[in-house]
């Protein structure tokens, strides 16, 4: 047990997300790792409940965030994104919050458990070097921060996936000189927000940079490399990143939206998806016209929707699907 809990105080120190524990019985928060104050811009003790938590929370964000807290303690896990308002310079940050249910006693409301991630765009900076030779990482790091980037080095692959689970976005640079692809297949099957960079000497192995590609390698540079083709590898690399995390946080905010639906008003949504009227969705729901009307006044609303091609956008980007047939 010692051993265990030894591991996690490692894991929580070096992670660059914030883990943190709430109890809904005592309001208390009980919890939060040291990335907390680099992320809220503040001492953890200054945060010692859930009250101040939801008063760092970007008003707009409030009462959803308030929300997805209470699903959580209903033994629901889900991930909800959410703003931030940092105290120490009024920054907003944009963050991506695991909920999760830990069991309490019988009688007792439950704690939650939570793993937040800032993912604001202009972490789009980071990168991370893996080389197990000190002259090689030295050239890494030095070519890398001196095009304004922010380095994190790694003396072996291992090391890296040690941690990488808890690492923010960012770009991997791999020497492989002396280590292999194994980290880039880690990467991929992970589905991480890791893109590598591999460096190396085919020696004659003309069929090594087509096996980086394979295990997902996104560019190969061979030995000697240039400070100018490593920062075009590395910035082609960050941009997919932001494109992929804002197909990702569309696709977080349109969930948010449709869970935020009642059940009546997403049967509404759902006819409206299957190009009903508000006359067929009330037949087929068992509904006065009038009262679909309201409803679907209400989905507009709260999807943030103008017009019915919109709504229609958010919730197909948010996976809803008509399901059924419509009385006509």
């Amino acid at each position: 047990m010692h051993e265990s809990e030894e591991r996690f105080r490692r894991f929580a120190e070096h992670s660059a997300n914030v883990l943190w524990l709430a109890d809904l019985e005592s309001g208390r928060l009980d919890y939060l790792s040291p990335a907390f104050t680099q992320v809220w811009g503040m001492p953890a003790e200054d945060m010692p409940d859930i009250a101040s938590w939801l008063a760092s929370v970007h008003p707009e964000d409030r009462d959803a965030a308030a929300r997805a807290l209470q699903r959580a303690g209903d033994s629901e896990t889900l991930v909800f994104e959410y703003r931030i308002q940092r105290a120490s310079d009024r920054a907003v940050r944009r963050i991506r919050d695991t909920f999760f249910p830990i069991p309490a006693e019988i009688g007792r409301l439950g704690l939650v458990g939570g793993i937040a991630q800032d993912v604001t765009t202009d972490a789009g900076l980071r990168t991370y070097v893996i080389a197990v030779g000190d002259s090689a990482r030295r050239d890494l790091i030095g070519a890398l921060r001196s095009a304004g980037y922010e380095v994190q080095a790694f003396a072996s692959g291992q090391a890296f996936l040690d941690l990488a689970g808890a690492l923010m976005p960012g770009c991997v640079v791999l020497d492989l000189e002396d280590e292999d692809l194994f980290v880039a297949a880690e990467l991929k099957a992970a589905r991480a927000y890791l893109p590598v960079v591999a460096i190396g000497s085919s020696r004659g192995d003309i069929g090594l940079g087509v096996r980086a590609m394979k295990v997902g390698v996104v560019d190969f540079l061979a030995t000697p490399w240039t400070t100018e083709a490593l920062l075009f590898a590395v910035r082609t690399a960050l941009a997919e990143i932001h494109a992929e995390a804002d197909r990702t946080r569309e696709w977080d905010e349109a969930r948010n939206r449709i869970a935020a639906l009642s059940m009546r008003e997403r049967e509404v949504l759902e006819g409206l998806l299957a190009g009903g009227t508000n006359k067929t969705i009330a037949r087929t729901l068992g509904l006065s016209p009038r009262t679909v009307e309201i409803h679907r006044a209400r989905v507009m609303e709260v999807l943030g929707a103008r017009t019915l091609p919109e709504a229609v956008l958010i919730a197909t980007a948010a996976g809803v699907r008509p399901t059924g047939k419509l009385d006509v």
